[in-house]
């Protein structure tokens, strides 16, 4: 059985600052993260 998980956030009011896309890094490496958006996908076997 796998497994497929994927998330998306997007930044509405502002754009994300440095020091916020730096804490967010700290939650996944793999994760794709602009001053605007974050997307993680995970596929697990």
């Amino acid at each position: 059985m796998s497994e497929y998980q994927y998330y998306e956030f997007q930044a509405v009011d502002r754009p994300l600052t440095e020091a916020e896309r730096t804490e967010l890094r700290a939650l996944s490496s793999r994760a794709r993260i602009t001053a605007t958006s974050f997307t993680d996908h995970y596929e697990g076997r």
